[in-house]
Formats: C-alpha cells, sequence, structure tokens
C-alpha cells in the first residue's frame, strides 16, 4: 500500500531528525527545517503536464446536519440496536453491549459510524462472507434504502479484513478473512473529493451480517465563485514546502541533495474528517510523486526514498473554517 506520509531527513544538531507530513488541511508538512550546516538542497523534475483550470471555482458551504432522535431511532432498528439516545452537545451516541451507533449533529460536521467492535476485531475465519459481487449490491441497497446514498457517492472497490496469528516461536499458524468491507467515495463537479471526510463503507461478516457501516460525508450547496491561483503559482507553493531549490552551480557543493519526482497534478476538493466543523469545502491542487535524498553528513552517508502526496489550497484567500 502507497504511503501517504512523507519522510525527510534533515539536520538538527548534528543529529538526523525525521519530519512527517502534517495534518489538519495538508499531507504536507506546514515549513521544512532549513540546516545550515550541512547544507541540504533539492531538485524538482515536472513528469507530469500541468492541469487546464478554470479562473475561478465554486466554493461550497456544509448544509447543518439535519437529525432528529426519531432518525436515530430508525438507524437503530436497521443495526438492530437496543438501548438509550444519549443527545450530546456534538453528536447522538447509542450503545448496545459491543455495538456503537455515533452520529454528528454539529454544524460543519458530517459523520455516521455504526461498528460492532467485537466482531470487527476478531480474529476467526467467518463462515459464508457474501460474494464481493453480492456484497456490493447489498451495501448500494442498505445505504440507499437508509437514505444514506448521496447521488454524487461512487463505488471505490472492496476489501478483506485478513488475520494472521502466530506461535510463540513466531511461526505463522491460522490466516484467514475476517469480514468484507465495500468503500464508496464521493465526488463535486465529477471530481474525486480528497480526504477523511469523504467516505463510507458497509462492512460484512459471518453470514453476511452487517458489523460495521459508516457515512463520512458534509452535505453541501454552491455558496460562490471565487478566483484560484493557477497550476504554476501552486506549484511554486509545492516548491517551497522543500528545502531551498538548488541552483545549476550549486549541485556538488550540496551535502544532502533532495531529488523530487513530480509525477502527477490534478485539482479537486478537501474534506476535513466528518467529526470537525468544516463550514466550506474549497478546491485544493494534489501533488503525487516520489523523492530520494542522497548525501553524507561527514562520514555518514544518508540514503532515502519513497512517495508523496502533498495539497496545496487552490483559492487565493480563503473563506476559512469555523
Amino acid at each position: 500500500m502507497k504511503k501517504l506520509f512523507l519522510l525527510i531527513l534533515l539536520l538538527k544538531n548534528l543529529s538526523i531528525i525525521q519530519i512527517s507530513v502534517g495534518n489538519a488541511f495538508s499531507y504536507a508538512p506546514e515549513a521544512l527545517v532549513h540546516s545550515s550546516k550541512p547544507s541540504v538542497l533539492a531538485s524538482f523534475k515536472l513528469l507530469c503536464p500541468l492541469p487546464e483550470v478554470p479562473e475561478k471555482m465554486m466554493i461550497y458551504k456544509a448544509v447543518d446536519p439535519r437529525i432528529s432522535q426519531k432518525d436515530i431511532t430508525q438507524l437503530m432498528k436497521a443495526f438492530g440496536l437496543e438501548g438509550k439516545i444519549v443527545d450530546r452537545r456534538r453528536q447522538f451516541v447509542v450503545r448496545d453491549g459491543h455495538k456503537v451507533l455515533e452520529v454528528f449533529k454539529q454544524s460543519g460536521t458530517g459523520y455516521l459510524r455504526f461498528s460492532n467492535d467485537q466482531k470487527l476485531a476478531a480474529e476467526k475465519r467467518a463462515k459464508k462472507l457474501p460474494s464481493e459481487h453480492k456484497a456490493i449490491v447489498k451495501a448500494k441497497e442498505f445505504l440507499r434504502t437508509h437514505g444514506l446514498l448521496s447521488k454524487n457517492t461512487f463505488f471505490v472497490g472492496t476489501g478483506y479484513h485478513e488475520f494472521r496469528e502466530y506461535n510463540s516461536e513466531g511461526e505463522l499458524f491460522a490466516r484467514g478473512r475476517s469480514a468484507i468491507a465495500v468503500g464508496f467515495g464521493f465526488k463535486i463537479e465529477e471530481m474525486r473529493v480528497e480526504g477523511p471526510g469523504a467516505k463510507a463503507s458497509v462492512i460484512f461478516g459471518e453470514g453476511g451480517e452487517i458489523i460495521g457501516a459508516s457515512k463520512i460525508w458534509r452535505e453541501i450547496q454552491p455558496d460562490k465563485q471565487k478566483k484560484i491561483l493557477t497550476p504554476e503559482e501552486a506549484f511554486t507553493r509545492f516548491k517551497q514546502r522543500w528545502p531551498t531549490e538548488l541552483e545549476p552551480q550549486q549541485l556538488e557543493q550540496a551535502e544532502i541533495k533532495t531529488e523530487v519526482n513530480i509525477r502527477e497534478v490534478y485539482l479537486t476538493y478537501y474534506a476535513k474528517p466528518g467529526c470537525l466543523p468544516q463550514d466550506y469545502l474549497e478546491p485544493i491542487y494534489v501533488f503525487k510523486g516520489d523523492y530520494r535524498i542522497s548525501g553524507r553528513i561527514g562520514e555518514r552517508e544518508i540514503s532515502d526514498s519513497d512517495y508523496f502526496k502533498i495539497i496545496i489550497p487552490a483559492v487565493t484567500n480563503r473563506i476559512g473554517d469555523s
């Protein structure tokens, strides 16, 4: 599986440190440490065309969740839950043994999740798991029946919950599949929305029982058009997330070099985690590729490589989130 985290080796006080990708709006670090000793410099290769984009794009406003206790009661029936509805400041919560239903109602959020934690964590082979085709059909039917399948939802794929068990000597003695998950994403203007706040899933366990389900998505409406960065401007900001760019005459002088290969650039929207308030969905540029770091620190040779996925806000003046 591709790593979503970028590790960049830099020097600080003559020791190597790791700077991991930031959070919130971006997978990219907010700033990278620039060392004066030894020199850390970067070179960039754009191996794909920059996208053609409009001058302006629509900003979308999140619609406040419309969730009542009656809605929660209907969901409890759908998931076979019994128990009391707890009305908290930010969300409704229902607990029934190992089963939990959580639905956020706070402005700017979009989060519904059911889980049977005991069965999701079970490390035993499930009997009579539905086939991939049947799981997809049943997942769509379930989401549609309970009003959880939006017009902009699209099928992403399926995956199995697999387990392996080892004995005290580290030998594998059991492995199998305990569940099958069906995943969905969300689109805006035919663009697949990035981020943890744009996904849905249904998980089937033994005998086709639903042991997990979620819809992480804010309902939205058009708000206003805003001017966006050109791809060239976004590329400039992308390069600012890395160590200083190499000048040709510096190639042999840099003690640590970072070679950055950009293989894909596209424009879309970003959604934060559904349990966090986000009043507006705004466009972003996504840069994907790989990098390689090489050089020496004293007598020690440094070498590292990995994939990266860096997000650059596309609007020149962001509306901001509450």
